[in-house]
């Protein structure tokens, strides 16, 4: 019976992982969901390797970044490879939900949404505590600015001292990023896990957001094929980061000693935050800035609601939304270089103009989308929709 009964789960996990029926007109922008796997394992096993030269104390932490670095075998290429695998990460994310926004892919799976946004908050919790344990200068004030966010909310000075261990950020505060940031990526593989079963149990959406129930073809060989030499341009392009440009995306400051009697003039994260921190910094009030930092970011949550009447997924027939879009990403790279100056003058009024046009992309793109659907429609009703799946 046991031998029977594990026949018949292996021979289901055989066809429910590699034989699976996907649409067959998916293109390279649909690779960088089992790219970001591959990557995630690598940051999970040199994170693994990296921690047992790591020491938590706010004393000792800078010297073992520094043994790393320096004296364990091959520790600056663990060390390197890190560093441009979380840049690496982000970078595939952010083109992962740039294209389930531009073809609607939140229409036909909105829980596949939900917890694809779920997993990106994660990251962003494990890359900002990532980007603290090297305890440089930018480390401790970032975690300075970010932590007492915590006192907008009610209770939130009291949540902040436990946070931090004591009145002020010291050794046990840093153990406790530690933990966090060692335990969580686990957490993140078994929600991409849960990710992959909503997306096989209701079956890929496709460019052109068609119904191809009738005209499918299995995930293996046809897109394995395809995602391995994706693999390859994306080692190939991770070891050139690595290896070649290892500090390409560091701040210089993040390499000095804390000095905690002196604020740099500009305290900034990484570049994958840095539109969030531009958004952060364009009000100046702190709940009203961290409100719409919030907006900007789960923002993308209500897609699927917004979009729950539209008769069709991708933006290639929709011309106006289709231009929303890429004003969209533009303006995404116009905060990114906002939240990387100083918060004065012109800058805090681009931050607010870019504020402005990201929420207002993001919101009207599937409204727009719905109009023009139905501006379409109304004009042609007497021809037949149903290959649209509606």
């Amino acid at each position: 019976m046991c031998e029977v009964n594990s026949g018949a789960f292996i021979k289901g996990a055989y066809f429910s992982v590699l034989k699976y029926p996907c649409p067959p007109n998916l293109n390279i922008w649909w690779n960088m969901g089992s790219m970001l796997f591959v990557t995630l394992g690598i940051q999970i096993l040199s994170g693994l390797m990296l921690s047992m030269n790591y020491t938590a104390d706010s004393t000792l932490a800078t010297s073992s970044m520094n043994y790393i670095l320096r004296d364990a075998n091959y520790g600056w290429a663990l060390r390197s490879t890190h560093m441009a695998g979380a840049s690496l990460f982000f970078a595939l994310i952010y083109i992962h939900v740039g294209r389930g926004v531009y073809y609607g892919s939140y229409m036909k799976m909105p829980h596949v949404w939900y917890s694809g946004v779920t997993l990106y908050l994660l990251s962003m919790g494990v890359g900002f505590l990532g980007y603290v344990l090297p305890w440089g200068v930018m480390s401790y004030w970032g975690l300075t600015v970010i932590s007492n966010m915590m006192t907008v909310f009610p209770g939130g000075a009291r949540a902040l001292e436990w946070f931090q261990g004591g009145f002020s950020i010291s050794t046990l505060t840093l153990k406790r990023v530690f933990v966090l940031h060692f335990l969580l990526p686990f957490v993140i593989l078994g929600m991409s896990m849960v990710h992959v079963i909503l997306l096989h149990n209701k079956g890929s959406s496709n460019p052109l957001g068609l119904d191809t129930t009738e005209l499918v073809v299995p995930f293996h060989p046809y897109y394995t094929s395809k995602d391995l030499v994706g693999f390859v341009f994306m080692l190939v392009g991770l070891t050139a980061l690595a290896l070649t440009f290892p500090k390409i995306t560091a701040d210089p400051l993040q390499w000095q000693a804390i000095n905690k009697m002196k604020t740099p003039a500009v305290i900034k994260p990484e570049w994958y935050f840095l539109y969030a921190y531009a958004i952060l910094r364009s009000v100046p009030h702190k709940a009203g800035g961290l409100a719409l930092m919030f907006a900007a970011i789960l923002g993308i949550a209500l897609l699927p609601t917004l979009a729950k009447w539209s008769k069709t997924q991708s933006m290639k027939i929709s011309p106006i939304g289709e231009a929303l879009f890429f004003v969209w990403v533009a303006n995404f790279v116009f905060l990114g270089i906002i939240g990387s100056q100083e918060p004065a003058g012109a800058w805090i009024l681009a931050g607010q103009v870019g504020t402005f046009v990201h929420l207002f992309c993001m919101l009207s793109i599937p409204i727009v989308n719905k109009k023009w659907e139905d501006l379409v429609f109304s004009e042609d009703s007497d021809r037949d929709y149903s290959f649209l799946g509606v």
